[in-house]
């Protein structure tokens, strides 16, 4: 489609890989007939190629378009210039950012998993899915992925800049930047994760101790001098989500490191994972403080990882415990909630009577497992639970004929396969569905990510990006993967789709 005669483009020659360096990316301003962004990822000898009509997305909850246009040329790369009229792409190419990515999924024709290290716009997690279109042009969506992990020879201490401006009209506003809210906080600690278990596993065992289990957000507290940084299990900042958690300062002596979990009380003190629903996702100044008067929240803390620049992971269980006590002054929205003894039935009686949702066992010699799930701590929940990925949705009867019916969800299978697990059309208020229907309409495509959807549940369906995680309460599992009964009970926007995986062996 291009003259070497009359375009400045390069055309290729270059085959050889720079050996033990990672692959390229570039991202390119295009001012053709329409301005978009051109997405590139060096494979196989070629820039793999990607229009972006909106540029990359700069918020986790909105995804861009991606169209697949043919493989470049790695001498593309670099290529910076004007491409004259009457060839294909006629108009100015400038590069936006280039770097080097890693590599973490490639699906081919299907999906992409990248995490790209900018000169110009820092490190950034990103997914690329196909959601469409045929094979001359297949159209994809591009992510950006709320857990960025980025990779530590590179500097993530720069906030987050969105892509310039693409509204129509308006141009591209060159030479300036769009700061926006930083995703991912330098130094972000992941949190040790538990794995899912029954009472018979932990009846007549000793050396284990348990804790009551908090239905609310899990959350890492850095405290350093006046200044409190709240993090989420993948690093997304929420600190301007609940700013009345800065009293931590004034409730533990000197620099620290908590884990811990926010909490939304009812009227009873009984933490509620409905009401925090109400405060998640929210960083604009207005919209917290009209959620905050609504909903107050509360720090529970129940595990130390640093205290006065020491690191204390390689302690006990036991011994991390008793050093807490001492160094968390509870009180007001700080809180650090009182052990349930060594005895599995009677640490389920006492949660079952408080109305909690179950209860944690945690080994009492054992490390803390920065970012790993262990059989070190067990999960004993009252009810089942699972978080699912929404993939589409049907149109209800009667009250709810203009809204949602039911949604229908997956769970990735272990080759990342999002698989259909059911229907789920109990557990909404008419708020919630409202909520649900905006946030679906926009990621709205033709054709199902879902594999295994039967006949009669795929009929009349309405087909949506698989982008969002929610969580859903349910009776049993079938062997083949499909809930039972499941109610929903709220979005999980500390989750990404990637992370979802069953909760426990089905049937």
């Amino acid at each position: 489609m291009r003259d070497a005669a009359k375009t400045p483009e390069p055309m290729g020659g270059r085959t050889d890989a720079d050996s033990g360096t990672r692959p390229m990316f570039v991202i390119q301003e295009h001012h053709a007939t329409r301005l978009h962004h051109d997405f590139r990822l060096e494979r196989d000898g070629v820039l793999v190629s990607w229009a972006l009509p909106k540029g990359l997305p700069a918020d986790p909850g909105v995804n861009h378009l991606a169209v697949q246009t043919e493989d470049h040329p790695i001498e593309y790369g670099s290529f910076e210039g004007t491409i004259p009229k009457g060839e294909y792409g006629a108009g100015t190419v400038t590069i936006w950012d280039t770097g080097d990515y890693e590599l973490e999924k490639w699906r081919e024709g299907q999906e992409v998993i990248v995490t790209i290290h900018g000169r110009n716009h820092g490190s950034h997690r990103l997914a690329l899915i196909r959601t469409g279109g045929d094979d001359a042009k297949p159209q994809w969506l591009i992510h950006l992925m709320k857990d960025q992990t980025p990779h530590p020879e590179h500097d993530d201490t720069q906030p987050y800049r969105k892509p310039p401006s693409t509204s129509p009209g308006r141009g591209l506003r060159r030479g300036k930047t769009v700061v926006g809210t930083r995703t991912r906080a330098a130094g972000t600690v992941h949190p040790m994760l538990a794995t899912a278990a029954e009472p018979a596993e932990l009846r007549g065992r000793d050396g284990w101790r348990y804790e009551m289990k908090w239905d609310g957000f899990r959350a890492i507290a850095r405290i350093s001098g006046d200044e409190v940084a709240l993090t989420s299990r993948n690093g997304l900042d929420l600190t301007p989500t609940f700013p009345e958690l800065a009293v931590l300062a004034e409730r533990v002596r000197g620099d620290a490191v908590l884990d811990g979990e926010i909490v939304a009380p009812d009227e009873h003190g009984v933490p509620r994972f409905a009401r925090i629903q109400q405060r998640a996702g929210l960083t604009n100044p207005r919209d917290v403080d009209r959620a905050r008067r609504a909903v107050g929240v509360e720090f529970y803390v129940f595990d130390v990882l640093e205290a006065g620049g020491r690191s204390l992971t390689g302690l006990p269980y036991a011994e991390r415990r008793a050093m807490l006590e001492d160094l968390v002054d509870g009180g007001g929205l700080v809180r650090v909630p009182p052990g349930a003894g060594d005895d599995v039935d009677a640490a389920l009686a006492t949660s079952r009577e408080l109305g909690l949702e179950g209860v944690m066992a945690k080994r009492a010699l054992s490390p803390y497992r920065e970012g790993r799930r262990s059989r070190d701590w067990l999960k004993l929940k009252h009810t089942l639970t699972q978080e699912v990925v929404v993939a589409g949705w049907r149109t209800g009867n009667g009250a709810r004929a203009d809204t949602i019916g039911s949604l229908l969800v997956g769970v990735p299978d272990a080759d990342g396969r999002l698989r259909y697990a059911g229907r789920v059309g109990s557990g909404f208020t008419d708020r919630v569905l409202s909520d649900i229907r905006s946030r679906l309409d926009s990621l709205a495509v033709d054709s199902p990510a879902l594999l295994g959807v039967p006949p009669e549940d795929a009929r009349d369906a309405h087909w949506v990006t698989p982008a969002l995680v929610g969580e859903v309460e349910y009776g049993e599992a079938t062997p083949d993967g499909r809930l039972r009964h499941p109610v929903w009970r709220g979005w999980r926007h500390d989750k990404s789709p990637a992370e979802v995986r069953w909760e426990r062996t089905m049937g």
